[in-house]
């Protein structure tokens, strides 16, 4: 069984608590799933600014089970909510490529690198982006610290429709993310149902 959580948190309580970057946001949202302590992560999250407060969504394969603060709206994902063919989707990812002087990992910021990256990830989860439906957000540098190393992540966010064309791989997408740093608060695919194309 699949969850969706969703709350939203005043941004002077996160700043009350320290809430400062997204590796500080993974570290709260694992207390959340204590009785998961010692197995790997199986959640996926995504933070949004909402003005006055943040609204933090979280998707997992169990049930949140603390909620020392704000009002957690938790729901099940129905079981044949992935069976279908067209959707609306929007994700926010850390899009990244190896440069080929030294093979290192590097932020992707041109827009046809990242429609091509987009593309690609598409393909390789099993679904294809609808022509002239895509819509690329202006990618933002977003710094964390994690043992007291400073980090950076490129976060870009897209936004269309798709259709699948293996299931399976769509559903593990949905699942396990798209993309790396998901721990970080990417990768997380947020989905409509939409009508199919005439």
């Amino acid at each position: 069984m699949t969850f969706l959580s969703q709350v939203f948190i005043n941004k002077t309580e996160a700043a009350r608590r320290r809430i400062s970057d997204s590796y500080a946001w993974h570290q709260v949202i694992w207390k959340n799933f204590m009785n998961c302590d010692g197995k790997p992560r199986s959640f996926l999250f995504r933070i949004d600014d909402a003005g006055v407060r943040f609204r933090l969504l979280v998707l997992s394969d169990t049930k949140p089970s603390s909620d020392d603060f704000g009002n957690w709206q938790i729901k099940t994902v129905s079981p044949n909510f992935l069976d279908h063919q067209c959707y609306r989707f929007q994700i926010k990812t850390n899009p990244t490529m190896r440069r080929a002087s030294d093979r290192r990992r590097i932020g992707i910021y041109s827009e046809d690198r990242l429609r091509e990256w987009i593309e690609k990830k598409a393909k390789q989860n099993g679904f294809k982006i609808e022509p002239h439906s895509l819509s690329i957000g202006s990618p933002m540098d977003e710094i964390f610290v994690r043992n007291r190393t400073r980090g950076k992540h490129v976060s870009v966010d897209f936004q269309g429709a798709l259709n699948v064309f293996d299931p399976q791989a769509f559903r593990t997408a949905f699942e396990k993310g798209i993309g790396s740093a998901k721990s970080f608060g990417y990768g997380m695919l947020m989905l409509q149902l939409a009508k199919r194309p005439s």
